[in-house]
């Protein structure tokens, strides 16, 4: 493996395995401790943190996602590749949703639509963590 391919691979490898790594610690840990803390009032504390959190995977995923693609300008596009781009492009796309379309809704709505939106929101953020997951894994194909 070439100087180049192994940065790219480093790359791919650590934007993954942050965000995985933030998807799993805001919803194992961060979440429900707020919630343990603050009852009621830990809505107002997730909500505040939405946005950044979903435009750092949207961040993170793009790093990602350019770095695989510059990879296989280097090297080749073969299936594992193939697969790697399209688990990215889902996540990112999941996380681009919830920041821009879900949380406005949930604005909008206020208390009154909160528990539809928020199992949208779980739904969405455990698919995101299964296909990063998967990305991290198909990486080392």
């Amino acid at each position: 493996m070439s100087l180049v391919q192994t940065a790219l691979s480093t790359v791919t490898d650590a934007a993954l395995g942050i965000w995985l790594g933030t998807i799993l610690f805001f919803s194992f840990v961060g979440a429900p401790t707020t919630f343990d803390v603050l009852g009621d009032d830990a809505g107002q504390v997730v909500n505040a943190i939405f946005p950044k959190y979903y435009l750092l995977g949207v961040g993170l995923g793009a790093a990602a996602l350019l770095a695989v693609l510059v990879a296989g300008l280097v090297t080749f596009f073969d299936a594992a590749r193939v697969g790697l781009l399209a688990l990215v492009a889902a996540g990112i796309g999941m996380n681009a949703y919830a920041r821009w379309v879900l949380i406005p809704k949930m604005d909008r709505a206020g208390d009154d639509a909160f528990a539809q939106y928020h199992k949208q929101s779980v739904a969405l953020n455990g698919v995101t963590m299964l296909a990063v997951g998967a990305a991290l894994v198909l990486s080392h194909v």
